[in-house]
């Protein structure tokens, strides 16, 4: 392992230029990926509309998902070997619900599979973001259901209705105008019913998923610009992190990242670049010993 932060700076071969990239999408994540994928790396984007993406799951639940994220994102890659024979695939798949320690703050997941067809070579890349639009309630007024829609942008932001939130009879999808909304929901409520309304969290209906998956164009883009120093193959990336960059006050380790350590998976070789943050000492708030 070479312990010389010689990583070399992002660039961009054209390598990929003209090159076949065939997106696995039925929700339109192909308007997101391309302006990274097309305009940086210069691929040829198409999109694979023929794997139908929700029999792996949907997330109104009208099918369970039962595969992991990353795994459903790889699953959608096979499929799609069907129809694609030659270039690169690229899939992905969203994960929503309550950050792991702030539980009362929602957090969005993406996963993107990008695959190398002829090489059987696989990148992956993985973003958290509290920036996502995802809530849920029950509705018992006309008023509570305007309110609900001004809070989250709808119509731009979409939405789903439920007849209720557990095992529904009815859920209702692509709706456009409040009138439509409050309509339905005064019916349901009138019928003694409890209505759900949530986002609609599939790419083309969520301003803010998309501006999560247009950077993870960015970060798939990053990744498949480095270039292995040794063996000059593309996707060399960051593979774990090393802790202990020491604070500016006492000297002592933190928690914060030290140094990236970057693999590639063509060659296993290996590099360590120091001080990724571009910051050689961390800041005496988040250290354990002077703000313990």
């Amino acid at each position: 392992m070479s312990t010389t932060p010689s990583i070399s700076s992002i660039h961009y071969p054209d390598y990929f230029r003209g090159k076949h990239l065939h997106i696995v999408s039925q929700h339109r994540k192909q308007e997101s990926f391309e302006p990274a994928l097309s305009g940086r790396l210069g691929f040829e984007c198409e999109t694979v509309t023929e794997v139908d993406t929700d029999l792996l799951g949907t997330f109104s639940g009208e099918v369970e998902r039962t595969l992991a994220p990353l795994e459903c994102a790889r699953e959608k890659c096979r499929q799609a070997l069907s129809y694609c024979r030659d270039g690169y695939l690229l899939a992905s798949e969203g994960s929503f619900g309550a950050h792991p320690t702030l539980g009362w703050v929602a957090t969005g997941e993406e996963w993107v599979v990008f695959y190398d067809i002829k090489e059987q070579f696989e990148v992956v890349v993985r973003n958290a973001t509290l920036d996502t639009c995802f809530f849920g309630e029950h509705i018992t007024s006309e008023q509570l259901c305007l309110q609900f829609l001004q809070k989250v942008g709808f119509p731009k932001q979409g939405i789903i209705l439920k007849h209720t939130r557990e095992h529904p009879q009815h859920i209702l999808k692509n709706l456009h105008t409040e009138q439509e909304v409050v309509d339905k929901v005064a019916e349901w409520l009138a019928s003694g019913t409890v209505p759900y309304i949530e986002t609609d969290m599939r790419a083309m209906y969520n301003p803010t998923r998309q501006r999560h998956l247009i950077q993870m164009g960015h970060l798939l883009a990053d990744s498949l610009g480095r270039i292995c120093n040794a063996c000059g193959w593309y996707g060399f990336s960051v593979t774990s992190v090393e802790r202990g960059l020491p604070c500016g006050c006492c000297g002592n380790a933190t928690e914060s990242v030290l140094a990236e350590i970057y693999t590639c998976k063509k060659c296993a070789h290996s590099e360590r670049k120091r001080f990724p943050r571009g910051i050689e000492q961390e800041n005496p708030q988040f250290c354990n010993y002077c703000n313990p």
